[in-house]
């Protein structure tokens, strides 16, 4: 035999031998998706970077009070700053002043020298003091059932404040706090502050950005988180979850909980149970076991608001909040029952999060409040149904750019218990005039 020949006979034998090999591979590929249920025996249950309850449930707006004038600044950095300041104050005995009383809620709100911390949401005065570890004692009231969206320190009376706007209720206490710290903090030259107008209530919110104000925009290249990140963050055991794929979406389950990845949209769908829940347990501190777990590569995410049920959590950014569709950036949370010793938790989030910023120097001039509201009514708003007005960042996909998405600031109305933007909202009130 040729040389020649044992040549194309030797190459005849590997490439027969190749189609084999491929012909197998390809019949247990196929075999695998026949059978798409499996144990996942081997995942990743060490989380790095968990975030912090003290940054998370950090108050959003701080209103500095002196020489006759209330400013308003949203600085994360300063808020922070003003809030250790109460962590590390003294304090005595808390007690409820106000109870349902218009004419006395009214009367708390003046203040000569002091500041405010606001929350959008309601927040819980229990959680509140547990979160910051202070040391305020109350005899006299249930804690785990008052509630609160305004913090006021008076640093001419030395009182500390809780006041609800919904049910008009003062909880107050003595405090001793490093008064010229905090006066040095908010008077540090290149703080700045918005002019607002007080007393001007709507839906609980007794301030109006007197001034038109402008804002940047801004621009954040986009980031996908892994779903295995999700997984890991909420199902409560990780060591036993089976993994299923197929053409549509992708899912994992675990007992009861189940966790279900959109993979066209990007959104994660989670159903799972809370057990062995105690009389301590609420609404902000279940919550917050999914949060802390992921992590800070979600961006800045912080508490925003709540319904009964439902408790929100967006993406911060200037330390405005940032909306979008398909819960970008955000994180909704639904707890079936917070009083029960077992109850339901639905989680609503997406995989895209922004985390790197673009320099702009683009910028956007927004009206003021009072004026917002004057268009709004002149519109057919009805002013019962706006429940609050809040500036955020909307964000907007670039079609030709996919991993880039733009931040633009614009008015969010609370309207009817709904977010709108203004331009949405005055589009809406519009159709109703025509209908």
């Amino acid at each position: 035999m040729k040389i020649t020949e044992k040549i194309v006979r030797f190459g005849l034998i590997f490439l027969v031998l190749l189609s084999l090999y491929f012909s197998v591979s390809i019949w247990l590929s196929s075999s695998k998706k026949e059978q798409p249920i499996k144990n996942d025996s081997q995942l990743t249950t060490a989380v790095v970077n968990e975030r912090v309850d003290t940054d998370v449930f950090l108050p959003l707006r701080l209103i500095r009070m002196q020489d006759g004038k209330s400013e308003m600044n949203t600085s994360e950095n300063l808020i922070t700053n003003i809030q250790n300041e109460i962590k590390h104050s003294s304090f005595g005995n808390l007690t409820q002043t106000v109870v349902g009383d218009s004419e006395q809620f009214e009367k708390a709100l003046s203040m000569e020298q002091g500041f405010e911390l606001l929350y959008e949401g309601p927040f819980l005065l229990s959680e509140y003091i547990s979160v910051y570890n202070l040391g305020l004692k109350s005899a006299d009231i249930s804690i785990d059932d008052s509630y609160f969206t305004c913090i006021q320190v008076d640093l001419t009376h030395n009182k500390i404040r809780f006041l609800d706007f919904n049910r008009k209720d003062v909880y107050e206490a003595s405090i001793t706090i490093d008064t010229e710290k905090v006066l040095t903090l908010m008077n540090k030259v290149g703080v700045q502050y918005s002019q607002i107008s007080e007393q001007q209530a709507v839906a609980g919110k007794h301030y109006y950005l007197s001034e038109d104000l402008k804002m940047k925009k801004y621009s954040y290249i986009l980031a996908s988180q892994p779903v295995t990140k999700f997984r890991n963050a909420f199902f409560a055991n990780v060591e036993d979850i089976q993994t299923n794929e197929d053409s549509k979406d992708l899912s994992y389950t675990s007992g009861s909980e189940r966790l279900t990845a959109d993979e066209k949209l990007g959104t994660i769908h989670f159903n799972g149970e809370l057990v062995s829940r105690t009389a301590k347990d609420n609404i902000y501190s279940d919550s917050f076991k999914y949060i802390k777990k992921l992590g800070t590569n979600m961006g800045n995410i912080r508490y925003f608001d709540r319904t009964d049920a439902e408790i929100n959590y967006r993406t911060f950014v200037e330390g405005f909040p940032v909306f979008s569709e398909n819960d970008k950036g955000q994180v909704r949370i639904t707890i079936g029952n917070d009083k029960a010793e077992k109850s339901t938790v639905i989680i609503e989030t997406s995989v895209d999060t922004i985390q790197v910023p673009i320099p702009s120097e683009e910028e956007v001039v927004l009206k003021s409040t009072e004026s917002l509201l004057e268009q709004l009514i002149a519109n057919g708003a009805n002013s019962e149904k706006i429940n609050s007005m809040v500036i955020g960042y909307t964000w907007h996909k670039i079609e030709e750019i996919t991993q880039v998405v733009d931040l633009t600031p614009e008015w969010y109305i609370r309207y009817d218990n709904k977010w709108y933007p203004e331009r949405e909202l005055l589009e809406k009130l519009a159709n109703l005039e025509v209908e």
